[in-house]
């Protein structure tokens, strides 16, 4: 017996079984056919360049998350490419997970291009979305809370333990789904408008600005103020956008 091969085939399942045991679920759902997300590139730090963290060590550009590992921000934004070709930003206070789905497990994470999304028990299916994840936690209750929000094209949005649904909801741009908890059904979820307000807070808000290079179709968004509200302040900016009033 060749005590060497033994040895080094049983690190290799190691490995392997330590990966799908970071991933967790997300690492089984059956996604829309989309690359998996195994690579996160930090590309920007917007505020304390020193709490931006990978598996809780501190991180710059262009530092790397691999499957499995968390991004983590304190009091700083970031911006991160996917090996998809997708771009997210994270707000301050917030962390995800790399994974077939990119898990919100809390703050805010606004993701453009092929990456899907999942938070507590759902996930989303996407093909070139701009749209955003919301997890607030309840220190009251020690519980959270998940909002989606789609801002331009639409999601397919399914519960984690439930991916194959032949009805999954269809939340379009200028629509959210919120109140999202543990133990709610797919059945319970109701799809409601952002207000204009609402989405003028996000387009011109932190997730838009002081950022080196733009989101993938960022220039969409005030086609789709135009198309959903009649006019709107531009993206990043406070004046309203030439030709929309």
């Amino acid at each position: 017996m060749n005590f060497k091969q033994e040895g080094n085939q049983q690190k290799t399942i190691f490995k392997s079984l330590k990966i799908l045991s970071l991933v967790g679920t997300s690492f089984f759902i059956n996604f829309p056919a989309l690359a998996q997300i195994n690579l996160a590139t930090l590309m920007d730090i917007i505020g304390n360049k020193n709490e931006v963290f990978i598996e809780e060590q501190v991180a710059q550009v262009p530092e790397q998350a691999s499957l499995g590992q968390n991004i983590r921000t304190e009091q700083a934004r970031a911006q991160i490419d996917f090996n998809t070709g997708a771009t997210g930003r994270m707000a301050e206070n917030s962390k995800i997970i790399v994974g077939q789905c990119v898990e919100v497990q809390e703050g805010v994470l606004i993701a453009s291009g092929p990456a899907n999304g999942c938070l507590l028990e759902f996930a989303t299916g996407v093909q070139g979305t701009i749209y955003m994840l919301n997890v607030d936690r309840n220190n009251n209750t020690n519980s959270n809370t998940g909002t989606i929000r789609v801002l331009e094209g639409e999601i397919q949005l399914s519960s984690r333990n439930n991916p194959n649904d032949p009805n999954p909801i269809t939340i379009q741009e200028g629509q959210k789904v919120s109140n999202l908890t543990q133990g709610l059904a797919l059945s319970q979820v109701s799809v409601q408008r952002i207000s204009k307000q609402e989405y003028e807070d996000i387009i011109t808000g932190p997730l838009f600005q002081g950022y080196k290079t733009p989101l993938p179709n960022q220039d969409k968004l005030n086609e789709v103020c135009k198309r959903l509200y009649g006019n709107c302040r531009p993206v990043g900016g406070n004046g309203p956008v030439r030709g929309l009033w």
